[in-house]
């Protein structure tokens, strides 16, 4: 905590704070104990600097009536699994209402993070994932290839052909996710890891859609508990990114995104931009493959510095996204890198 709260304030520490996160709990993550425990596991086995909760990622639907697969084994990702969205008409959407955040599976997981901020005190910095409206939504609608109301058509399309029933329903989600984050803050929660609206590319907009349709609530939302958040990381997520320049002054206090990703800018390119706290330098699909472990930490290492360099004092080292399973064995390499620095 005392690291975190040094490198926010851009001041000097023994190493930089460092973070991964993933893979998700598919079997776990809906049982509050087994969940917790798992959690706590994964954490204090690692020692990272930062814990992000790897929620269950379909979370934020269930109270509104999706019909949700169980999922197969540890690998059949949770977001995959909706078989009927809990938006599939018209009717649907105009009929959106808020629920009550301590109830159902809202409340499963304000139990979740109270365990979790109360384990770690003051010691761990816990951050709850939360979606903004504009990915609740596109949740809400469904995933994939099932029959929904964007039928083949991308979220902006949507918006821009049925503009008043979706200004709404953003209305009612932006409410709706206020109401979720001032609830994790309640139960201790230092901040989020927060997933905007507008970073796929797969479904295109113009700078205009985006001022227009998608940033004003993840901005609204942000603002309503930056002063009651200490670390809120804006995760932007995707290998080739849209509109980033327009979300860098959001009000969160750290920005990761897919900085190894060739289609997407450095963390030096970043810097230039802004000097909020910026995360990334570790590319969780090749550095820590490969069977000669001085080899592997000696890659590791290398990005770490430069990520310094790039970087500054106000950096948390860390991946761009959810890490592959296969990899977390070598997290230990990572730590030790992250002890040689520290002396």
């Amino acid at each position: 905590m005392e690291r975190v709260k040094a490198v926010l304030a851009g001041q000097p520490v023994d190493r930089p704070p460092f973070i991964a996160w993933g893979p998700h709990l598919n079997l776990e993550d809906k049982h509050v104990g087994d969940f917790t425990k798992a959690v706590i596991a994964y954490e204090d086995q690692h020692d990272f600097d930062i814990l992000k909760v790897m929620q269950n990622g379909l979370y934020n639907t269930e109270d509104f009536g999706a019909v949700i697969d169980e999922t197969r084994d540890s690998n059949d990702a949770c977001f995959k699994k909706t078989r009927i969205p809990a938006i599939t008409c018209l009717e649907d959407l105009r009929s959106l209402t808020k629920k009550d955040v301590h109830e159902g599976a809202f409340g499963r997981e304000m139990e979740i993070i109270k365990i979790l901020c109360d384990y770690y005190k003051d010691k761990v910095p816990v951050l709850p994932t939360v979606f903004g409206p504009y990915r609740m939504l596109g949740q809400l609608m469904g995933f994939g290839g099932q029959r929904t109301l964007l039928e083949g058509n991308t979220m902006m399309d949507f918006a821009r052909t049925h503009e008043e029933d979706y200004l709404r329903a953003m209305d009612v989600l932006t409410d709706q996710v206020i109401d979720l984050m001032n609830g994790f803050l309640d139960v201790g929660a230092a901040g989020f890891f927060y997933c905007p609206g507008g970073t796929y590319s797969m479904d295109p907009s113009t700078d205009a859609d985006y001022l227009k349709y998608i940033r004003p609530y993840d901005e609204k939302v942000l603002a309503a508990v930056y002063d009651r958040s200490f670390f809120t990381m804006l995760h932007i997520c995707g290998m080739d990114v849209q509109h980033m320049d327009h979300m860098l002054d959001l009000p969160a206090h750290a920005i990761n995104w897919e900085d190894q990703s060739p289609f997407n800018p450095s963390i030096e390119q970043v810097r230039r931009k802004t000097d909020k706290v910026l995360m990334g330098g570790i590319d969780r699909n090749a550095d820590f493959y490969g069977g000669n472990r001085d080899k592997v930490k000696s890659v590791i290492k290398m990005k770490t510095k430069e990520a310094i360099r790039q970087g500054g004092n106000k950096l948390v080292v860390s991946v761009g996204c959810e890490s592959p399973r296969e990899i977390t064995h070598r997290f230990v390499v990572w730590h030790e890198v992250m002890d040689d620095l520290a002396e």
